[in-house]
């Protein structure tokens, strides 16, 4: 919980940035790209790496949509649907921070997040980046973080036009996704919360978890008192007698049992919803936000909201 609970303090970090990522040389031989980093750096990064390590939650999966495999990832995503549906047992789990490990697989580029403990350690063994999770004034998909994301990453792995155009067409995409509904939700409201070891934390939009699927994609609505409550206390875990304070049509909760009825009928009460309307998320799967992710989430979630309204 220690390391997901780090990813979630990355995910935060979402006001504004203006990213310099981009190009600006290319060797004589065509092997070496220099590209310039948020830290206003430069450095230099194979043109096709071949053994990529990608410590940020949000990468592998947009890495799979643009065509690379990889050969590290964060080991708090071994559960994760995405990632093995992408990469099966070819990729390696690794603990931030875990140098040998790292060593062994002889990275050629390491991105990871911003701040991250270990960077300087990392750039001892390949070129390494790090990140901020931010809109990004500068980029072409500002305000939504995720597609940010992925175009930095493209960017960051010469397929900067394959970003923008995926990114693109993810908006016809998303028309696609909500039409689903069998019954829009626009006027509905919404809230998403992770489990945590001593109780929940609520979550806003664009920080993982389902955030995207169910305020960005399909169009639910936070209450202003929960948006409030994120802004000015986001670590503060709550019970579920806590989120009756917020109104609510429906209760999205990311835990590691999305079978426990317990858990459901706490939320249903506290809030005073049908019990249908707490529909519990295997926290594993929804801690991406890939594209991969967030359309497969939107999915089951619509199968779900579509029950509860029958």
């Amino acid at each position: 919980m220690k390391l997901k609970f780090m990813m979630l303090l990355t995910a935060v970090l979402i006001l504004t940035g203006c990213s310099s990522f981009r190009e600006i040389d290319v060797s004589d031989d065509g092997e070496v790209r220099r590209i310039t980093t948020e830290d206003t750096n430069e450095i230099d990064i194979p043109v096709s790496p071949k053994n990529i390590v990608l410590f940020r939650s949000i990468d592998p999966g947009n890495a799979s949509l643009l065509g690379f495999n990889v050969s590290g990832v964060n080991e708090g995503l071994e559960n994760n649907s995405t990632i093995e549906d992408a990469y099966g047992r070819e990729v390696t789990y690794l603990e931030p921070g875990d140098l040998e490990s790292l060593k062994e697989i002889n990275p050629d580029l390491i991105v990871t997040y911003s701040p991250d403990e270990y960077f300087e350690e990392y750039q001892e063994i390949a070129p390494s980046i790090r990140i901020t999770y931010s809109s990004g004034i500068m980029s072409p998909f500002s305000p939504r973080v995720y597609l940010t994301q992925l175009y930095y990453l493209g960017v960051i792995l010469n397929k900067e036009d394959e970003a923008n155009k995926i990114g693109d067409e993810w908006e016809a995409e998303t028309t696609v996704l909500k039409r689903g509904l069998t019954e829009q939700v626009d006027e509905k409201k919404a809230l998403v919360a992770v489990e945590n070891e001593d109780g929940y934390l609520l979550y806003n939009e664009y920080m993982s978890y389902g955030t995207e699927a169910v305020y960005d994609v399909l169009g639910f609505q936070m209450d202003e008192a929960a948006k409030d409550d994120v802004q000015d206390s986001l670590f503060d875990l709550k019970q579920p007698e806590d989120f009756g304070s917020f109104e609510a049509d429906y209760m999205f909760v990311n835990v590691e049992n999305p079978n426990d009825d317990n858990i459901r009928n706490e939320f249903s009460e506290a809030l005073g919803i049908p019990l249908e309307n707490v529909i519990l998320l295997n926290s594993d799967d929804y801690i991406t936000n890939d594209l991969i992710s967030i359309k497969n989430q939107t999915e089951y979630i619509v199968d779900k909201v579509n029950e509860a309204g029958e």
